[in-house]
């Protein structure tokens, strides 16, 4: 099973360069090139473009790299459950994320449980919404980490931390506005919205706007990344609606958003885990974790 050629194509379209790659790899440049080829032709396409100054995918390259990274995954996950078996004594936590949670912050999270079960492997996986729910119930992923979205039959969650929402105003190319105060969704009455799908913040924002009365015009098109919501609405293409950590440092238009009731609007996120996914001894420890130490160690992070 020789998946050499998956890798680096993976590292690539990562690093945008062959000769990194190669040396991420530890391999020859011509090595890597050649194989990427071979996989080219067996493809029946060119997944690269090729210049002096830039390596970037080509159309067929970007529709076949998930396909790519779930093979790898796949892969990752089969030579875990094999590791599992053969050795008991092998301590494994695969914790799923969406992709709003923001790892660093995790990470500072998640210190304490490491420094106290350093024989714990930890593996982080990546998913959108619908991918994590099955990984759950395959038994692939041990613990969700989430927006709080509405509870599913058989699991049990605990809260972890929130942060504020911001509201990105359609600027239509024109220079940001000064810095100003939490607004009400009403002062944007109107304006289409740019969402991205799977993560589980669109799902929040339909419950905001939900809860404070306003109808939510969708614009029709879709964002891949939350930096295109920003670039997007820096050009006026619609407005949107971002958690804090998901904003540039240097964006100045965005303001808090001022709930009706009082208070500014804020995304909550979870843990989930299917009860008999976290039965081993060291699994139930970091439940522990999360829900007597992660809260307090949230709020005195954002203090």
């Amino acid at each position: 099973m020789n998946l050499n050629p998956l890798r680096f194509v993976a590292a690539v379209a990562e690093l945008g360069s062959f000769s990194k790659a190669a040396e991420q790899c530890f391999v020859t440049q011509p090595t890597l090139s050649n194989a990427v080829a071979q996989l080219e032709e067996r493809l029946g396409g060119r997944l690269f473009h090729r210049t002096t100054r830039k390596v970037e995918l080509t159309p067929f390259g970007r529709q076949l790299l998930p396909r790519v990274e779930a093979v790898l995954d796949a892969y990752r996950e089969l030579t875990e459950a094999a590791e599992a078996f053969h050795n008991p004594a092998h301590k494994l936590l695969r914790i799923g994320l969406s992709p709003l949670i923001e790892t660093p912050f995790l990470e500072q999270l998640l210190g304490p449980f490491r420094d106290a079960h350093p024989e714990v492997e930890i593996f982080f996986k990546q998913c959108f919404l619908g991918d994590m729910d099955q990984r759950m119930e395959q038994g692939s992923v041990d613990v969700a980490l989430v927006p709080r979205r509405l509870a599913r039959i058989g699991r049990e969650s605990c809260p972890l931390y929130h942060e504020a929402l911001y509201y990105l105003p359609r600027e239509q190319g024109l220079a940001p506005p000064p810095p100003t105060g939490p607004q009400l969704l009403a002062r944007h009455r109107g304006d289409p919205l740019i969402l991205t799908d799977g993560c589980g913040l669109a799902d929040a924002i339909g419950d905001l706007y939900k809860t404070e009365g306003e109808t939510l015009r969708r614009y029709p098109g879709q964002a891949l990344s939350y930096r295109v919501v920003e670039e997007w609405a820096s050009l006026g293409i619609g407005a949107g609606i971002l958690p804090r950590s998901k904003l540039s440092p240097k964006n100045r238009a965005a303001h808090p958003i001022r709930l009706l009731a009082g208070g500014e609007a804020t995304v909550h996120y979870e843990a989930q885990w299917l009860p008999e996914n976290v039965e081993s001894p060291h699994l139930q420890a970091f439940i522990r974790h999360l829900r007597e130490a992660v809260p307090a160690l949230a709020e005195e992070l954002a203090a």
